[in-house]
């Protein structure tokens, strides 16, 4: 194959990086890396090739709350990613940043928990119905479970984190792709997860220690699915 067959080769693979089926689209990502190290393209856009971009499928609030940031961080963590907050009429959506395939578990995984978590957390301050608490003890104590609830589901999750190259690839990737995005306001926010706990965090963390993410085979848009132990 000579040169600028080559390149049409990376460029369909490129195109098929942005497929909706997650195996296709990590296969083409990986192709297209091969090529370019074949025919002798630069370094940087080698290893930017294998860096991808995911949004989770779920809109977020505008302002994100400290539990949000909890599972973002925690995510980033496990699966050797960053985040970063787009915003999308008025609200967020974050997308994942990293080796392509990361990137694409890291969107699914966040979809799952944020999904799971709202439902369990409606099934908690639901069950404070008719009981006379008051709302403000209601509110204190389904933080508290939420925060233990994410704790739990993080510790679920596998942890593939990237070595320190890998890690400098991504911070390099995020600053050439979005210049204008402020990542510093965004991680500031990040300490506030952990604040007025009750018992019910051991409850939460309890539930949240149930939930399973199962890894996309066969595509970005088949059914979320989570298994409970």
């Amino acid at each position: 194959m000579d040169k600028q067959k080559a390149l049409k080769k990376i460029a369909k693979c490129l195109e098929l990086g942005n497929s909706a089926n997650v195996n296709e689209a990590a296969n083409a990502i990986k192709m297209a890396h091969r090529l370019m190290l074949k025919y002798g393209l630069e370094k940087d856009d080698i290893e930017f090739i294998k860096m991808g971009k995911t949004q989770s499928s779920h809109l977020l609030p505008a302002s994100i709350s400290s539990v949000l940031l909890r599972i973002i961080r925690g995510i980033n963590t496990k699966f050797g990613v960053e985040a970063v907050l787009l915003n999308h009429k008025g609200l967020k959506r974050v997308e994942f940043i990293g080796e392509a395939d990361r990137a694409i578990f890291a969107a699914f995984a966040f979809d799952v928990i944020y999904r799971e978590m709202n439902e369990s957390t409606g099934q908690f301050r639901n069950s404070f119905a008719g009981s006379g608490t008051s709302t403000t003890e209601v509110t204190r104590r389904v933080n508290s479970y939420v925060s233990g609830w994410v704790e739990g589901a993080l510790e679920k999750l596998p942890e593939i984190a990237p070595d320190d190259a890998s890690a400098n690839t991504i911070n390099n990737y995020i600053d050439r792709e979005f210049k204008n995005i402020d990542r510093e306001t965004f991680k500031k926010q990040l300490k506030e997860a952990m604040k007025n706990l009750t018992a019910d965090y051991e409850v939460g963390l309890k539930k949240g220690r149930r939930i399973s993410v199962n890894r996309p085979v066969e595509g970005a848009k088949a059914a979320k699915q989570i298994t409970k132990n």
